[in-house]
């Protein structure tokens, strides 16, 4: 894989921002900045100020680097390459994804609004969900994305079949999410654990349902 300004600069840009961010949101922050919320959109986790502003540009950082190391290690490399394009369209939602969770969460440390952070969250997860589910079945057998189990990797038919299902799931998993954010507890939080139940448990269990199919 070429690593080039091209492919990299979206990357590049989360990283620089959050310094940014963090440089200029350190002075106004209070010693205590929040860092969870729970189903009733209540502070119920909080972080030094000095663990936020340095804490998450590392951990956009490290998450690049871990997209940047992953291809060295897989053993189906020409398959991976096969879906490299699918690989940087996630690893630069990721990179986003982790941006705007910090810019919210500094912007509520700082000004302390009460902005709907149980709403931003899942309307980004479904995005990603639906996201993924678009490009699944596109993916080509490999130890690093899609759904790993021991009877995709033992088959490229079974891979081949999960990853069709898998789109159908993820997409309206993702929709789940999205649709959580109409509703007050408890189904803001039914819906969107539905969500991911019928995107990571249904593929499973149906990846071990063909491959027993196969080897009758």
């Amino acid at each position: 894989m070429k690593i080039n300004f091209r492919s990299e600069w979206f990357s590049i840009f989360c990283f620089i921002s959050a310094v940014i961010i963090s440089l200029w949101a350190y002075p106004h922050l209070p010693a205590m900045v929040p860092s969870h919320w729970n189903i009733q959109g209540q502070i119920d986790g909080y972080m030094t100020r000095l663990g936020h502003t340095i804490g998450v540009p590392g951990m956009i950082l490290g998450i690049y680097i871990l997209f940047l190391a992953i291809p060295v290690f897989e053993p189906r490399r020409q398959n991976f390459f096969r879906s490299i394009g699918f690989y940087q369209m996630i690893r630069n939602f990721m990179m986003g994804f982790m941006l705007l969770i910090y810019m919210v969460t500094t912007w509520i440390g700082v000004t302390g609004e009460a902005l709907a952070i149980g709403k931003i969250v899942p309307l980004a997860v479904g995005i990603l969900f639906i996201f993924i589910g678009n490009y699944l079945s596109q993916i080509k057998s490999n130890f690093f994305m899609g759904i790993r189990t021991p009877w995709t990797l033992s088959s490229d038919t079974v891979w081949q079949k999960t990853h069709r299902l898998g789109g159908y799931t993820f997409v309206i998993g993702g929709l789940l999410f999205m649709v959580a954010v109409l509703f007050n507890e408890p189904w803001n939080f039914y819906l969107p654990m539905t969500g991911i139940l019928l995107a990571a448990l249904v593929p499973v269990v149906y990846s071990y349902i063909s491959f027993r199919q196969e080897q009758q």
